[in-house]
């Protein structure tokens, strides 16, 4: 969550380089956006938390450069902002106050958050609880008009979404993996000899017909070990060498013979071997609309900002 502007927001010239105002400057205005103006304050508060990362990672004519195309940036977000604020309004789109206490709840439910402690992170952020109710009413209002305005409009054929999934398979191919379950048989005392019988009368045991995840909780002394062998999924270059080219050349529920690992032993079973290819596009038609849809939402989003501004007198100052 950004700060607020309520005052004015005093920065040094060092800030920014080469700027046309002094070290230290009255608020003044940036912008104007039909009914509504942007304030150097404002514009200042919003660039701070971008600003002061750039901060950590630049110096000198990198600064500079960098901060002047943040300000152009944000300055033209926050322009964009009000033009669809009144946008809104013009459209009659009203957000209530219920409206804005259930986005609350549902913020602070999902983060698992009492209402103390709500307002004591948005105090940490430089918000009181009221001035993020009215950033909250005006985000749900944004929202909303967009949802009528720009998404309504967003419209995929079936043509497109086989288009581009002939055009795009590599986004939708599966790479060779395996889901692997392990048995550590470390040498105590750098005894290898005893971690290898060890190993290998597990193995027995296990191709005797005990489950391997049964062995890994009897080996280790520890039940839990029965869930906690399935190390997981891994595709090539994520496993130890000596792991990845015995894993790699097995069958899904083939268990290996004892793998050297230079500190003992391991047995290892393929719980699950996916080989690698192309989902077929059933499998990943959701994925191909959405895909398709948000890339048309910003075409139809920023034409439609463009139409905002052609028709309201927005002046900048900055």
């Amino acid at each position: 969550m950004k700060k607020i502007a309520a005052v004015a927001v005093f920065l040094s010239a060092a800030l920014f380089p080469g700027a046309a105002y002094p070290a230290t400057e009255i608020d003044r205005v940036v912008a104007v956006v039909g009914q509504n103006v942007v304030t150097l304050s404002e514009l200042q508060s919003e660039m701070a938390p971008a600003l002061n990362e750039m901060k950590d990672r630049l110096r000198g004519e990198d600064l500079a450069r960098e901060t002047d195309r943040l300000r152009r940036r944000t300055l033209n977000n926050l322009i964009d902002k009000y033009l669809q604020i009144q946008e809104a309004k013009l459209q009659g789109i009203e957000v209530s106050d219920a409206d804005v206490d259930a986005a609350i709840k549902d913020i602070m439910d999902k983060n698992h958050m009492a209402k103390a402690e709500f307002t004591a992170a948005l105090e940490s952020e430089g918000y009181t609880f009221d001035d993020y109710k009215k950033v909250l009413a005006d985000q749900l209002a944004i929202l909303r008009l967009v949802n009528h305005t720009v998404k309504s409009k967003i419209s995929i054929t079936e043509d497109e979404v086989v288009k581009y999934y002939n055009e795009n398979k590599d986004k939708f191919t599966t790479p060779d993996s395996v889901r692997v379950a392990n048995i550590s048989f470390p040498a105590k005392g750098s005894d290898m000899d005893t971690a290898l019988k060890n190993a290998q009368a597990a193995r027995a045991e296990v191709m005797a017909g005990t489950p391997f995840e049964e062995m890994a909780a009897k080996c280790t002394g520890d039940p839990g070990a029965s869930k906690t062998c399935v190390l997981g999924t891994f595709t090539k270059g994520e496993l130890s060498r000596a792991i990845e080219e015995k894993a790699f050349a097995m069958k899904q529920g083939e268990v290996s013979d004892p793998i050297d690992t230079g500190d003992g032993y391991q047995l290892i079973k393929i719980m699950e071997r996916a080989e690698p290819g192309v989902k077929p596009l059933d499998e990943v038609r959701q994925d191909v609309v959405a895909e398709l849809s948000a890339k048309q939402g910003e075409a139809l989003f920023a034409k439609w900002v463009q139409e905002l501004r052609s028709r309201t007198y927005v002046e900048i100052r900055d």
